[in-house]
């Protein structure tokens, strides 16, 4: 069976000492249990790594929370399989899923293990494990938690260099204010974060992993697996029931030249071919991706349209996706990313619609007709061709918008920002 890390990525280490993450991979070699008294506690350590020797977890060891777990899942139910390096980590989890919604609760399902390591950037769903491994940038509270994070720049910032435009996304109200905070620590804008500012980003993260876990491991199939194997070779024998192979097969993406540009673009391959920013949305726009990513695998393209979904229904948010020019010198500010394409409100393009809604539904198991009425009833708009990114983002009113809000944009250099130009 073919491994499948989904988005993992690092950086080097510190000169002189062994890397806590290479291309992707952090050592976790400091986890612990967050509850001390959980009866998983070692079958979980030993599943979260087992990857690294190219094993998967053993359903006779630690099957996942839904094959054990018969209705819906508690908060503490998923803090006996939270593994940890520190346990403010799991303080912070734990504060913003006591707080989710029943149904979101309930995607956790299919999990094995949930992994928070001072290591890990940025978070990825590994199918060896049935697990996810959370990036602890979206978890810290101040200082003191900032600086147990082991700092390391995104290997794949890297990938991005040569080309010739860059992909951008973000989450905004229908004012254009930020949903989300921003990730990184500043001593003078964003010192410290409460459980409001950070819900939105975890939330965010949160509901992408899950939409991994649930795509490998649909929801009406955990009562069938094989009990008598690895957990890894259960997902590869459900692959005709997953989410991804039935939206390929209804709703494929059909932009050839976008894929081999993802490939380049998040996994560094090579590419004989190039796009400007204006020709990579003119193929995207008619497409049915609620995100560039989408394009990068077929897992990818199911989690970037039920992220979208859930924002929407969680925050009621716009997403903005653009292509912009790559700047050609250092130090750039976001408004240096001039718009060649861009769109508000990618979820309800007509195209993107009915995809969102078959990731959603299978997803969820819920009728999502009237949720989706409602998505269709808002007309994307485009993002004001030439305009820097940050730029636009207060720049695109829509009569209805201007009815209801009147107010000044929250500065781009505020707490109030999510400064991740790669994807989870």
């Amino acid at each position: 069976m073919t491994t499948l890390l989904v988005a993992g990525c690092g950086g080097d280490g510190k000169s002189g000492e062994r890397s806590l993450n290479v291309d992707g991979d952090p050592l976790l070699a400091s986890l612990q249990p967050y509850l001390s008294t959980s009866e998983y506690g070692l079958a979980a350590e030993d599943c979260a790594v087992i990857y690294k020797q190219r094993q998967s977890c053993q359903m006779q060891d630690i099957a996942p929370l839904g094959y054990d777990i018969q209705g819906d899942l508690t908060p503490e139910d998923i803090a006996e399989r939270l593994l940890v390096s520190h346990h403010w980590m799991g303080d912070s989890f734990m504060d913003v899923v006591r707080d989710l919604p029943q149904d979101v609760l309930n995607l956790f399902r299919p999990l094995n293990v949930i992994v928070l390591s001072l290591d890990i950037r940025p978070s990825f769903y590994h199918t060896d494990t049935a697990s996810i491994y959370i990036d602890p940038r979206y978890l810290w509270r101040n200082q003191a938690e900032w600086n147990d994070i082991y700092q390391q720049q995104d290997y794949r910032a890297g990938f991005t260099e040569s080309l010739p435009f860059l992909a951008m996304q973000r989450y905004v109200h229908s004012n254009g204010e930020y949903v989300t905070y921003s990730n990184s620590y500043d001593a003078n804008v964003n010192n410290w974060r409460s459980k409001s500012e950070i819900a939105p980003g975890l939330f965010n993260l949160l509901v992408h992993e899950l939409a991994h876990a649930n795509d490998f491991l649909p929801p009406d199939q955990l009562s069938v697996l094989d009990v008598t194997t690895s957990i890894g070779r259960n997902i590869q024998l459900m692959k005709g029931h997953w989410i991804q192979t039935a939206l390929q097969q209804t709703h494929g993406l059909s932009a050839d030249s976008l894929q081999l540009m993802a490939e380049r673009y998040f996994g560094g391959a090579s590419a004989s071919t190039t796009m400007s920013p204006e020709q990579a949305g003119a193929a995207f726009e008619p497409d049915g991706a609620a995100d560039f990513y989408g394009y990068y695998t077929g897992a990818e393209d199911v989690a970037m349209l039920f992220e979208a979904y859930m924002m929407w229904r969680e925050y009621g948010a716009f997403s903005d996706v653009a292509f912009t020019s790559s700047p050609t010198f250092a130090n750039y500010s976001c408004d240096d990313l001039i718009i060649g394409w861009g769109q508000r409100n990618r979820l309800a393009q007509k195209e993107v619609v009915p995809r969102a809604r078959l990731v959603s539904e299978s997803i969820l198991q819920q009728d999502l007709s009237a949720e989706f009425a409602s998505i269709e009833s808002v007309t994307p708009v485009d993002l004001p061709y030439g305009y820097g990114w940050c730029q636009a983002r207060t720049s695109v009113m829509s009569a209805r918008y201007e009815r209801v809000y009147r107010q000044e944009p929250v500065p781009d250099n505020s707490k109030r920002y999510l400064d991740e130009m790669l994807r989870h």
